[in-house]
């Protein structure tokens, strides 16, 4: 089976023990996104089970990666932290690496430290686990170590599937972002208005803000109440903190915080399309250092990343949307700027220079690594094969001038 079938947005994780927010004995049945919030919190969210986990890690789980090298940003010259990843992991795990899946990745800012959900096995009683990297080395990691709290999400569904046989479940929770003292949690519920937004406090109190959330879709030309958001962030556009979220099949919608009230249905403003047949993955933020501009980049399965300013995003108009309006197969709505990027399957940013993915090695797309990617071209010059790769050849940027790079 090919490698790729096995990476997902969703994953398992180890159990951990705990006292819960809300009585709960702190069983992870199962576990998806990742985040962290400004210092050591680790959220997991817990699909199956319909609860958001924190995990706040300690020393002895935490590892400051400051002082390793990544390659060299001025050069556009990124490293690979981790050949064979999924071999690797397999390696670890002691099981072969089509039993892994690779399931998310975030980094934890302070400290530049990478951490993992991995998959060992397929089905229902495949066994979680979190891994960390250390200098480029994979550990398991013991998270009964952190000291661990939980909150219920809400309904969700339970044995029903999709079309296909996905588990609905398994969409509960899609996404996790922490902005000022919150979480903010996208997935379905069990309702016919199933798209959901919750907002939840941490430290968690046990109450959750859950908003149904409407939006055009411009590829169906219809609106759309089931299908939810995949990806998403919070920035301040002119000032008012906005959610920026990305849906299934890929509609970008705008959404003023303070619309996401406990109980409300709220229609979201749709924006862009980025091209049907086709999978958000992940949404980062990050500033170009060249000229200041404050960006949002968007992976995807099937097209190239997209720059998106969040000027182009604020003063974005809604796009035609109502009775009489005819589907958009295209990209369209907000200025989008296609990047190199492809074969990406996990990303996120780890200070002003680098970023972080898992993706498919340029050349033996078999292969899967975990790889450094220079900012704010969101490229590695090694990935390709130019004119200035010859010895005596024209250097127009003087990269030549840089010795070799040695680790």
């Amino acid at each position: 089976m090919n490698k790729t079938h096995h990476i997902t947005a969703l994953a398992l994780l180890f159990l951990a023990s705990g006292v819960s927010a809300d009585g709960g004995d702190g069983q992870l049945q199962s576990a998806g996104a990742l985040a962290f919030n400004d210092n050591n919190v680790l959220f997991v969210g817990d699909s199956k089970a319909g609860r958001v986990h924190a995990f706040n890690l300690n020393d002895s789980i935490l590892s400051d990666q400051s002082e390793y090298s990544l390659g060299r940003a001025q050069t556009f010259e990124g490293r690979t932290l981790i050949e064979d990843l999924d071999e690797q992991i397999a390696e670890l795990l002691g099981t072969a690496s089509n039993e892994i899946s690779i399931n998310d990745m975030v980094v934890h800012k302070p400290g530049k430290q990478v951490f993992l959900s991995v998959h060992n096995g397929l089905g229902p009683d495949a066994k979680p686990v979190v891994l960390s990297v250390d200098k480029g080395v994979l550990e398991v990691v013991d998270l009964s170590k952190a000291e661990h709290n939980s909150t219920v999400i809400g309904p969700v569904p339970t044995t029903e599937s999709l079309e296909f046989g996905q588990p609905l479940n398994s969409l509960s929770i899609t996404d996790i972002d922490y902005y000022n003292g919150e979480i903010l949690v996208a997935g379905i519920s069990n309702e016919e208005f199933s798209s959901k937004l919750r907002r939840i406090k941490y430290p968690f109190d046990g109450k959750v803000k859950t908003t149904s959330i409407e939006i055009w879709h411009a590829v169906h030309a219809q609106y759309e109440t089931r299908a939810p958001i995949i990806t998403q962030t919070v920035a301040e556009l002119d000032g008012i903190p906005t959610l920026i979220a990305v849906y299934a099949c890929t509609p970008i919608v705008r959404i003023p915080l303070d619309e996401l009230q406990d109980g409300a249905k709220v229609r979201g403003t749709m924006i862009g399309e980025m091209g049907f047949g086709n999978t958000p993955i992940d949404i980062v933020q990050y500033t170009n250092a060249w000229d200041q501009s404050s960006n949002v980049l968007v992976t995807n399965t099937n097209r190239s990343a997209a720059q998106i300013p969040l000027q182009a995003i604020t003063a974005a108009s809604a796009m035609p949307h109502g009775e009489g309006v005819k589907p958009v197969f295209a990209v369209a709505g907000v200025e989008q700027y296609p990047m190199p990027m492809s074969n990406t399957l996990h990303l996120d940013t780890v200070d002003e220079n680098w970023a972080v993915t898992i993706r498919l090695n340029p050349e033996d797309p078999s292969v899967i690594e975990m790889h450094t990617i220079p900012l704010p071209m969101w490229f590695d010059r090694a990935d390709h094969v130019v004119e200035m790769n010859w010895a005596g050849s024209p250097d127009p940027f003087g990269y030549k001038a840089a010795p070799p790079l040695t680790y």
